[in-house]
């Protein structure tokens, strides 16, 4: 049930912009989000799942930061799905506001949480 969580929420997460599982590929470009870990917690019936989702872009990326994880929030917040396996709703949870910045890039993080059932 849960490798199929992942598999679901990934497919639901590229739709919206390129999000690597664990992490990213040698060649990608920015900007992209990587899913480090998934945490699940059980609950009476089903789990809830913490899932970060970190964003990169570098200082030659035509897009904001804030606009991806905007998108990202208006296109999973409330989202909800079910097939013959599983079924759950995912929510807003909170983003690390402030931005680091590395050598080349900047980073932010925002979380979402996730019934399954």
């Amino acid at each position: 049930m849960l490798e199929h969580f992942v598999e679901v929420i990934m497919a639901k997460l590229n739709t919206i912009n390129k999000i690597y599982y664990e992490e990213a590929s040698t060649d990608t470009n920015y900007p992209y989000g990587v899913v480090p870990t998934i945490s699940f917690r059980p609950l009476n019936y089903g789990y809830e799942c913490n899932l970060d989702i970190e964003f990169y872009v570098n200082e030659l990326s035509d897009q904001d930061i804030d606009n991806i994880c905007d998108s990202l929030r208006a296109g999973i917040d409330g989202y909800s799905y079910h097939d013959s396996l599983i079924g759950f709703h995912i929510y807003y949870d909170d983003q690390v506001l402030s931005k680091q910045k590395e050598q080349d890039f900047t980073y932010r993080r925002i979380t979402f949480i996730a019934r399954i059932f």
